[in-house]
């Protein structure tokens, strides 16, 4: 440790390689100790490290969408508790208006003690399949109050002297669907949290407190460093965009989106204040997801190589006034708030490029098309509730085509295993391949969207399917010429193979039988389609990428 109370470069970034591999090996202990395929297969979950004040000094990089979150929970913890917090204690929180994203993410983070004093904390997020509610799955996009989508806990005493809380287990227990799923993907998430508290005992056992706390401050001081570096070396100016909602999530308009970027010196401005009153659906952002969503916009923007931690948020001022759907007052529903995320970055993205358009990018997909189907276990006879999320293309750029089928922009799952679908669920996955014609073409063509089909066996099965996009005003945007993606489509057959007419977002009992089909949109294309490599145009058509006219025909029999 130099004079100044910093470390050495070479300490420095041993320490800090140890940290961020002790969030990566936490993330590895929870993948395979859970029992939720959510959590298992599609790796929707975040671990992280944070020092005593709460900010997070490291995170594993899985899913975007829970960018620098899970800090806003550990602070409201100690606003809470404060002096209470003991060794031993291990909380659960998921309050959407106490750091929480929505009441099925789950955050699961122990303290860490150094010589009698708190020293630093080892979390978790993960979305779990069911926390109770009106609906399987806790989500949906008509939901009116945040009390409909499940238990709401503030943060409260999972485990009290490494014992597990009783009384919190069995309050659980007895309001979630699939007890035996959720009570098991806890005790991963406890077990990773372990994991942390072991690695940061050894790191400090090595080096001293001193310095390993030293490590903390300086990776928050680099991370801003790197930003401010980055932020400087773009042109300032000023930009805006707007992008829309299909509507308000219980049938009403589309819900306008709007932000503004001001960039002077090292210094964002992020003003959200255009953007639409909350809603009354399920399409509000809790204000931990909506900064989630900033975060990843600087990552974007300036130097995607930037280390997750708070000092990203330094350089920023966040302009988003309560009372917004990216803001909203509680007890405001906000359950699919995804959706929402997802056309803010999008619609950020576009502001960026309006003041560098060098970073131009077409729009990618914003659909996150969600879907929870409750039917019984082929496996156990047990309640099982099928969670499957369908991506789609991302925008072409000026370097090559977008990515075909993917979760884009703040989520990074992976699709559900078909194989997973079968055998833990009464489902059948029928098709589940690319669109071709979905994109958007360009000199630079966007990415294709997806098509499963998924038919319900056995019993009657209750759904919630939502998605976006499917108002073709509002379908992926090309850039500097390139075309426009096609929009999304929901289909459902019933049991006679007759389509049965469906809102976007929908709630519904589907018979035996039954079949829901979704068709994601495709990505924006990037410049003029006659500027396109004759090698790659030839490519596209001998591969069949242009499609054959079916989407725009009309639903096809299952």
């Amino acid at each position: 440790m130099t004079a100044s109370g910093s470390l050495d470069p070479i300490t420095f970034e041993v320490l800090h390689a140890a940290l961020l591999s002790t969030a990566q090996e936490m993330g590895a202990v929870l993948k395979r100790s859970s029992y939720s395929p959510i959590i298992r297969e599609m790796e929707d979950f975040s671990c992280a490290l944070f020092d005593a004040e709460g900010r997070l000094v490291v995170q594993a990089d899985y899913i975007p969408a829970q960018l620098g979150a899970m800090s806003l929970v550990v602070q409201s913890t100690l606003e809470q508790w404060g002096d209470a917090v003991e060794p031993g204690d291990v909380f659960i929180a998921n309050h959407p208006y106490m750091g929480g994203m929505h009441t099925m993410d789950l955050n699961v983070f122990a303290p860490l003690f150094v010589d009698g004093g708190l020293f630093a904390w080892a979390g978790t997020t993960a979305h779990h399949i069911d926390v109770g509610g009106v609906n399987p799955g806790s989500e949906g996009p008509s939901h009116r109050q945040v009390y409909a989508e499940g238990l709401l806990l503030p943060p409260s005493r999972l485990y009290r002297k490494d014992e597990e809380n009783p009384d919190l287990f069995g309050l659980i227990e007895a309001n979630v669907r699939d007890p035996f799923a959720t009570l098991g993907d806890l005790r991963a998430q406890h077990a990773a949290c372990v994991l942390g508290k072991r690695r940061v005992d050894e790191v400090v056992e090595r080096y001293g407190p001193a310095t390993v706390r030293a490590a903390f401050s300086q990776a928050l001081d680099r991370v801003e460093k790197a930003a401010r570096v980055a932020l400087a070396a773009l042109p300032d100016g000023e930009g805006e965009a707007e992008g829309y909602m299909d509507d308000d999530a219980v049938g009403g308009p589309p819900t306008r989106i709007h932000a503004r970027l001001v960039k002077e010196g090292d210094h964002l401005l992020v003003d959200l204040s255009g953007s639409a009153p909350q809603v009354p659906g399920a399409l509000n952002v809790p204000w931990a997801s909506t900064r989630a969503t900033v975060m990843f916009l600087v990552r974007a923007i300036a130097d995607p190589d930037l280390t997750t931690n708070d000092g990203i948020l330094r350089p920023l001022e966040i302009v988003c006034p309560r009372g917004t759907i990216l803001n909203p007052h509680p007890p405001a529903a906000v359950s699919v708030r995804h959706n929402t995320c997802q056309r803010l970055a999008d619609t950020l993205l576009h502001a960026a490029s309006s003041i560098w358009p060098e970073k131009a990018v077409g729009s990618s997909t914003v659909t996150f098309v969600g879907m929870s189907i409750e039917g019984t276990s082929p496996k156990t006879g047990r309640t099982a509730i099928m969670t499957d999320v369908v991506g789609g293309g991302t925008g072409g750029h000026r370097w090559d085509d977008g990515l075909d089928g993917v979760d884009t922009y703040l989520a990074n799952v992976a699709l559900l295993p078909v194989e997973v679908a079968e055998t833990e669920y009464s489902i059948r996955i029928l098709r589940s391949e690319l669109i071709p014609g979905s994109q958007g073409l360009g000199e630079q063509n966007g990415g294709l969207g997806l098509r499963r089909d998924y038919q319900v066996l056995g019993t009657t099965h209750t759904a919630i399917v939502y998605c976006e996009q499917t108002d073709p005003r509002f379908r992926p945007r090309g850039v500097a010429g390139g075309g426009a993606g096609a929009p999304t489509r929901l289909t459902i057959f019933g049991p006679d193979g007759d389509v049965i007419p469906t809102p976007s977002k929908v709630t519904m009992v589907l018979e035996p039988w039954s079949v829901v089909r979704v068709e994601t949109s495709g990505g924006g294309g990037y410049g003029d389609p006659a500027a396109r490599d004759p090698a790659a145009a030839r490519a596209d058509l001998e591969d069949g990428l242009l499609g054959g006219g079916e989407r725009l025909s009309g639903a096809a029999e299952p």
